[in-house]
């Protein structure tokens, strides 16, 4: 039976078991699963993710969320440790955390919270997870089993991808079995991950009360929600002793009054119009009025950019940034500028914010677009290339190779997607990429070298994963 709403893995939604004493699981540094084979085990998990589903690509969106979460973890019990967010693209409520930090949030789940706190204590609960080594007991039990299996089964179950017609969990019945069973047993953790979360939330300055809130909401999606919700809720319903504990936990914790960032505000109405199937059906809801809040004009100038408006997003974001300069503001300005076919100014400001922030990938990225778009490639391999020698970025290499193939260079073109690839951990990828290169006409002898030394290398790698 495909899983249509599956709320955070160890779910916020507790197993009917809950009311049961905590099965005694050890102190959370009783684990024999090294750093070095839950970093192997995480990455094989994160191709596996990225495999299976399509991730949200806004860059904007990816940054604010990933912001989120790490303030929530350097209030953790480890703050030091490095979280990997991501962003399924799907309208299901779900969240889950994975091998080695890895924290996945679907699109759906972020449109499901009202306010700022709500959202942030989903992230803190699966921080709590993976602070408190709840996931280990699940890894552990299968550690003789292939880490691409494993990946790829832990992956198709806890974004429900176990699809009787496709889904990789099936393919595994015997390892997904378990898995499956070792998830449902961890989910007594609950209770822990609640305590720690609402701690994590109110030394990060977030209102714990959102817990409690976010709760509320799932209720009412048991009443109200569709025939497929209903069907998962019934088999996994809200404990209502553990929603009792988590209020008395939150009310005696200080009480924030916080107002929602803009940041989440802006984030919110950029997803909001991304996922409309037709923005002029949004427009009308968009109307100009007095005292408007900022998100919900800079809302109107996105949906003005899906209808081909550019002229008047440039109205209202040139009104907005006047009032109360922002980048992404004026990020998307640059793009209104380069839809309205005014590339003076659009190059002007590009220009201009990537002097102010060098290296934030969502402006080097906007400018490096904008020159390819204009075929100015020398200019964009240049600003390219640099941001590649501080940090690798998959959509650095992407527009890299495409500013390379514009000018005609494959090679370089090739080179670049292999490189991207093989540093994502797709060799099997790279391997494609690296023979369409060798094909290539009058290649040096070095070059033809050096590509086969590489090659060698991808297919190594692929055989031992």
């Amino acid at each position: 039976m495909p899983l249509r709403i599956i709320f955070l893995f160890l779910s916020l939604i507790s197993a009917s078991q809950a009311d049961s004493p905590l099965p005694e699981l050890g102190h959370p540094s009783q684990t024999t699963l090294s750093p070095e084979q839950e970093k192997q085990l995480g990455d094989a998990f994160i191709r596996a993710l990225k495999a299976q589903v399509s991730l949200v690509d806004d860059e904007l969106v990816n940054d604010y969320i990933r912001n989120l979460g790490l303030k929530l973890a350097s209030y953790s019990p480890e703050p030091g440790r490095e979280f990997n967010f991501f962003i399924i693209n799907a309208n299901d409520i779900n969240a889950f955390a994975g091998p080695n930090a890895t924290i996945g949030i679907n699109k759906g789940l972020i449109l499901a919270a009202k306010n700022e706190s709500q959202l942030a204590s989903v992230m803190a609960h699966e921080i709590a997870h993976v602070t408190q080594k709840h996931l280990t007991r699940a890894y552990q039990a299968h550690e003789n089993t292939n880490v691409t299996t494993l990946a790829t089964v832990l992956a198709a179950i806890l974004i429900s991808a176990a699809d009787p017609t496709a889904g990789a969990a099936v393919m595994f019945g015997g390892v997904a079995g378990g898995m499956q069973s070792q998830i449902n047993f961890t989910r007594s953790n609950e209770y822990e991950a609640d305590r720690v979360g609402i701690q994590i939330m109110t030394d990060s300055r977030f209102d714990p009360r959102g817990m409690i809130e976010f709760f509320e909401i799932l209720q009412s999606r048991s009443l109200y929600g569709s025939e497929n919700d209903l069907e998962y809720l019934r088999t996994h319903p809200l404990n209502n002793a553990r929603i009792a504990e988590a209020s008395n936990r939150a009310a005696k914790s200080s009480s924030n009054t916080r107002n929602d960032s803009l940041i989440y505000q802006l984030t919110r109405e950029r997803l909001i119009v991304a996922d409309s199937q037709t923005a002029a059906s949004l427009i009308k809801n968009y109307a100009p009025h007095k005292n408007e809040k900022a998100s919900k004009a800079y809302a109107r100038a996105l949906i003005y950019l899906r209808l081909n408006e550019p002229a008047k997003a440039i109205t209202t974001l040139k009104a907005l940034n006047k009032k109360h300069p922002h980048l992404w503001y004026q990020l998307s300005l640059a793009e209104a500028y380069v839809n309205n076919g005014d590339e003076k100014q659009a190059t002007a400001l590009y220009r201009q914010l990537n002097a102010i922030y060098p290296g934030y990938l969502p402006v080097t990225h906007a400018f490096a677009r904008s020159l390819i778009n204009y075929k100015k490639y020398a200019q964009s391999i240049q600003i390219l290339e640099k941001q590649l020698s501080e940090y690798k970025n998959a959509e650095t290499y992407n527009l890299l190779a495409r500013a390379y193939s514009e000018q005609n260079n494959l090679l370089k073109a090739y080179s670049l997607k292999a490189e991207q690839y093989a540093n994502d951990g797709f060799y099997e990828l790279a391997v494609q990429q690296l023979t369409s290169a060798l094909r290539l006409p009058e290649i040096d002898t070095e070059t033809l070298k050096r590509l086969n030394a590489q090659l060698q290398i991808y297919k190594n790698k692929y055989k031992t994963e």
